[in-house]
């Protein structure tokens, strides 16, 4: 397995398709106005016929946010949104919680803005650090939106937003706080227009406050296996930034992270120093220790999608005549109860052993996996979803109740440990090796 095993996968990341290439081979206005016919329109008439004022609900601040000063204007070229739901606490395979969630980021000043320290901060704008990121990692968790020459991000252009993608780290679930806020210090470059007299308006230098996020109430979707046997690598997992990670696509009406907690589970011999993922040169499908693998369901539930009439793909090619709705290629979803819906791509043609309606069983073979749809080679993309669809809904996290943790893999080694063993309800983290009960 080379380097680049993490380049993944099935949508890529900000819009921009980017395959899998794992190489774990051997080849290595309303507006409402008062009339003014209506006479007295501000205020109401009581029962004893007096005039009196209407009560109305009163921001103190009126309408500014936290952090921000009342006696003075701030000038705050940021404008800091936070994306998609409440984010819920996830125990991943390290023993610690992880809370992953997004920002977007606005830049409505004359110059490019770079963040040189990101505080989270608990409770708000006067809460402990919880989490701080240097500018070199800022950078790392920055996507600039509707970036398809996928040109790199050194800063946030004139006009332009970009998604911040962050996955916060406690020790226990107690540690989390119920909601946290950001601090951002940036810095400015040249001015877009030079001599355009707003020099004095806008400092080299500011700190602003904003993307206030709540800790959702919930808990991860526990589920079982998806996969059967040995050797399973959770490639482009939680909590580091792949192309998972950044896929922050325009789909469903919004900026949606679509592949949040998505793992693509590939296979490898664990016994061979290569750790490869096929026998031979891997220039077929059926090399690869992951083809034909029985697919399981994680739980029960109702088959509410199926599609098994696309054709697998040959290894590390790509085809760019796919459609949107081609990306998952040969895929399975199953309603699993409490608006959750189990999400299976890649699957051989054909393969499906259910249809549309079916009631399954947790551990129900449903199919077997192939290497259809945006893929480079042979994995399963799975997730779970809010919605129906492969990539609209909101995507939640899961935990699998019982595992084989084995260890960790980087380029051509299996790191075992540390404390290799069962688990249970833990999420498996990016590039875990896992076995399934078989």
């Amino acid at each position: 397995m080379t380097n680049r095993h993490a380049q993944a996968e099935f949508t890529g990341a900000m819009e921009v398709p980017i395959e899998m290439d794992t190489s774990m081979r051997r080849t290595p206005l309303i507006v409402v106005t008062c009339a003014v016919l209506l006479v007295g329109c501000s205020a109401t008439v009581d029962s004893a016929g007096s005039n009196t004022s209407p009560t109305t609900a009163t921001d103190p601040r009126g309408g500014i946010p936290p952090g921000y000063p009342l006696d003075v204007d701030v000038m705050a070229p940021l404008v800091i949104t936070t994306l998609g739901p409440d984010p819920i606490p996830v125990t991943g395979t390290d023993g610690k919680v992880h809370v992953a969630y997004e920002i977007s980021v606005l830049n409505v000043s004359p110059r490019p803005a770079t963040i040189t320290t990101l505080d989270t901060l608990a409770g708000g704008p006067d809460g402990k650090v919880v989490a701080s990121l240097d500018k070199d990692e800022v950078l790392a968790r920055t996507f600039l939106l509707a970036n398809f020459e996928a040109a790199p991000v050194t800063d946030i252009p004139v006009g332009r937003p970009v998604v911040l993608v962050l996955d916060d780290v406690y020790d226990t679930r107690a540690d989390v706080p119920a909601e946290v806020t950001h601090r951002l210090v940036t810095t400015y470059g040249e001015f877009v227009i030079p001599n355009s007299g707003l020099a004095a308006r806008y400092p080299d230098t500011v700190t602003q406050i904003g993307g206030g996020v709540t800790t959702g109430t919930g808990s991860p979707v526990i589920i079982g296996p998806p996969l059967a046997g040995d050797g399973w690598v959770a490639a482009n997992g939680c909590c580091v930034i792949t192309s998972h990670r950044g896929a922050m696509m325009a789909v469903g009406g919004r900026i949606n992270g679509t592949e949040r907690y998505a793992i693509d589970w590939m296979r490898i011999d664990a016994n061979n120093p290569g750790l490869s993922s096929s026998r031979g040169d891997g220039s077929k499908n059926e090399d690869y220790f992951a083809y034909d693998a029985p697919l399981l369901a994680v739980a029960d539930g109702t088959v509410v999608a199926v599609v098994s009439d696309k054709q697998d793909e040959p290894p590390h090619q790509v085809n760019s005549n796919l459609t949107f709705d081609q990306l998952g290629g040969n895929y399975v979803i199953i309603d699993i109860g409490e608006g959750n819906y189990a999400f299976y791509a890649h699957m051989i043609p054909g393969s499906a052993s259910v249809k549309l309606g079916d009631k399954v069983s947790r551990g129900q073979v449903i199919g077997n996996l192939g290497n259809s749809g945006n893929t480079t080679e042979v994995h399963l993309h799975f997730h779970i979803s809010r919605a129906p669809t492969p990539l609209s809904g909101d995507n939640v996290p899961y935990e699998i109740d019982g595992f084989t943790f084995v260890g960790s893999t980087d380029t051509d080694t299996l790191v075992k440990g540390p404390n290799a063993g069962e688990r249970t309800d833990q999420l498996p983290l990016n590039l875990d090796v896992i076995n399934f009960p078989k």
